[in-house]
């Protein structure tokens, strides 16, 4: 299959107010409420990118990726179940909460959820920022990226993302822990876009499945006016600014009400992947990127 876009993020939460104060406050982007009681997180004309639902508790539940088309979205289908693999088609109502016209999920070897779908329904409403963010980078390059993990299933979950769902690699990382056995790896992928990653798979434990989601900003200054709403509004800090190897992107971490990271970058590379060299590498940040909680 060819995957073109991360294009939404699906989470869970018993109440909606942390993530509508951390949403609009800190990331600046328009928090929207839903008549089913949930919560859309607009920042670009599409209805929504991250979503929360109501749920008994704080979860990660899925990233969604986006395929061209119907008959891409059902040949997809086709392959992953020739994989053997379970996939369980999206109701009506299920799509509506996605802003999709179909969609489908699945489980993949780690465990993690994973969902795929077609036709992101938009009204087009222009997105003007509640803190004056300049802009989020998505368009072809869809929402950013997220970072699911693996401690046991580490290379089956590999082979499944490249060889059944088509992701390329980009670059492999060793995190370089101190006592650690050996060093975690982080195996990073792209999908049909110039994304440096839009997905990347890390060896290392969690509570739901996932370590970060990154949002792209469109320059320096929106970085650093981030970093000062989310010192004000007191967010934790999983790390401090810097700059990133592989993608070059210069961002910073902080935790998130669900309980994951999210990364808040700008100056990502975009790729020419007829052009590209898979690359290795013990350094994941140029400088900076000083982790301020264990990674592990």
């Amino acid at each position: 299959m060819i995957i073109r876009e991360l294009g939404y993020m699906l989470l869970g939460a018993p109440g909606m107010e942390e993530w509508r104060a951390f949403g609009s406050k800190v990331i600046g982007a328009m928090a929207i409420d839903r008549d089913d009681g949930g919560l859309d997180l607009k920042i670009d004309d599409r209805q929504g990118r991250i979503l929360i639902r109501p749920d008994e508790r704080d979860r990660y539940i899925a990233p969604g990726w986006l395929l061209s088309g119907p008959d891409a979205y059902q040949a997809a289908i086709a392959e992953l179940r020739g994989a053997n693999v379970t996939v369980t088609e999206g109701t009506p109502e299920e799509c509506a909460i996605r802003h999709v016209t179909g969609f489908s999920s699945f489980i993949d070897p780690s465990g993690s959820r994973q969902e795929i779908a077609w036709g992101p329904i938009s009204d087009h409403v222009a997105f003007t920022s509640p803190t004056r963010v300049s802009g989020f980078v998505t368009g072809d390059l869809g929402l950013g990226h997220v970072v699911h993990t693996s401690t046991e299933h580490f290379d089956e979950t590999h082979r499944f993302m490249t060889e059944v769902m088509g992701f390329g690699l980009s670059d492999i990382l060793h995190i370089p822990i101190p006592d650690a056995p050996r060093p975690p790896r982080v195996y990073f992928y792209h999908c049909g876009n110039g994304r440096q990653h839009s997905y990347a798979l890390a060896e290392l434990p969690s509570a739901d499945g996932c370590n970060h989601m990154m949002l792209e900003v469109a320059t320096v200054d929106d970085v650093g006016y981030c970093h000062d709403r989310a010192a004000a509004e007191q967010a934790t800090f999983t790390t401090t600014l810097g700059r990133h190897v592989n993608d070059g992107m210069f961002s910073f971490y902080m935790k998130t009400p669900t309980g994951f990271d999210i990364e808040i970058g700008t100056g990502g590379r975009i790729i020419d992947w007829d052009r590209h060299t898979v690359f290795e590498t013990t350094k994941g940040s140029h400088w900076g990127h000083q982790h301020l909680v264990p990674l592990a």
